[in-house]
């Protein structure tokens, strides 16, 4: 369900922001980065782009209405059909680009803003080059252009409406600035200066980083951000609205008595650095549990990936009965063995062979 957020002043313009694809949509996420110990998802960087977007957008007198803002992953459709619904002004989605899961696949790298196939001449155009404006004189990253495309959301929109697509993440540069919070300001700036541009709307900066906690009473898209983190982290039962309520509080104490700091219920830079960390093993975690899952289905163990130094073998020695692994799934390839398994193993694959067990006189 979509969420509007208003200003203390309206400017009379609602502005409907799409962070693309979902927290856990598949394949959306680099490669893997050794140094991380993880993959980054690319909805990392567009809910917390788009949630300083927010800010900075009400900040200036726009209503702003998030058609994507659970930790679910949003249909496209759901997405246009509430900015429809809700007859926003323009609509504008942000992502992050890729050619491949693979870091040395290609030398693609930068940024590009997207409309619907023939609309560079009309409002979308418009509002791509004013967005573009900003992000050209700001980013270091090389400018793609405009382009095209038959993108369901740039397709069923009854507004202007612009995709853009903010670096790549299978380019190893671009992908760490993903996860840095002053590229996805910097980014949300540019963003919202080109909005301005567009209404006729001074711009009067970002000063999203004022402000460097939440409390009760707080409410926005920085909230939201927060009960997200904190639900996937368990220890958020409320709904995803944008508003710090006692239940809000609750689940801050509970995470900061989780993690032995100071249990104020307040959301601020100390609370916020365990919740990145906490969010990073939360991700770790999940992405070697479905490596593990994937690894089930492809070689008959979870701990033993494709192609991986006797994979072969060791898929072969359990279809053939002659090791089962140590348990619950997994089979350990690099624990040592004992003589009198390593006997066993023997036995077992001279049985397989002769198409009979062993007799013992």
């Amino acid at each position: 369900m979509a969420k509007m957020l208003y200003p203390e002043i309206w400017n009379g313009k609602t502005v409907a922001l799409s962070d693309g694809h979902g927290i856990g949509t598949p394949g959306k996420r680099t490669p893997y980065i050794p140094e991380l110990g993880r993959s980054i998802r690319e909805n990392e960087f567009n809910r917390k782009t788009v949630a300083f977007l927010s800010e900075i957008l009400l900040a200036h007198g726009f209503r702003v209405l998030l058609v994507a803002p659970t930790d679910q992953d949003t249909s496209l459709r759901d997405r246009t059909n509430a900015a429809n619904r809700h007859n926003a002004d323009i609509y504008v989605s942000i992502h992050f680009n890729a050619m491949s899961f693979d870091f040395d696949y290609s030398r693609a790298d930068g940024i590009s803003t997207h409309v619907y196939l023939g609309n560079m001449k009309y409002m979308s155009g418009d509002l791509a080059r004013s967005i573009a404006k900003y992000l050209k004189q700001g980013t270091k990253q090389d400018w793609r252009g405009y382009k095209e495309n038959n993108f369901h959301e740039l397709r069923e929109t009854n507004m202007p409406a612009v995709l853009t697509e903010n670096g790549f993440m299978d380019d190893r540069r671009e992908a760490l600035l993903m996860i840095k919070e002053s590229y996805q300001i910097e980014t949300a700036a540019e963003h919202g200066q080109g909005i301005c541009d567009y209404f006729n709307i001074a711009w009067k900066g970002a000063n999203v980083t004022e402000k460097n906690w939440l409390k009760r009473g707080d409410t926005g898209a920085k909230v939201l951000e927060a009960q997200r983190d904190l639900k996937e982290l368990g220890h958020y039962k409320g709904e995803l609205d944008g508003s710090y309520g006692p239940a809000t509080e609750d689940a801050v104490k509970s995470f900061q008595k989780e993690q032995g700091i100071k249990e104020d219920g307040i959301f601020g830079p100390n609370t916020q650095k365990h919740i990145n960390a906490a969010m990073d093993k939360y991700t770790a975690a999940e992405e070697d549990e479905k490596q593990m899952e994937k690894n089930l289905k492809e070689t008959g163990f979870k701990d033993v990936e494709k192609d991986s130094l006797l994979q072969k073998e060791i898929t072969k020695a359990k279809a053939a009965g002659i090791s089962v692994g140590v348990g619950n799934g997994m089979f350990d390839p690099n624990q040592t063995i004992t003589r009198a398994e390593a006997a066993a193993l023997v036995v077992r694959g001279v049985e397989y062979a002769m198409g009979k067990e062993i007799e013992i006189e």
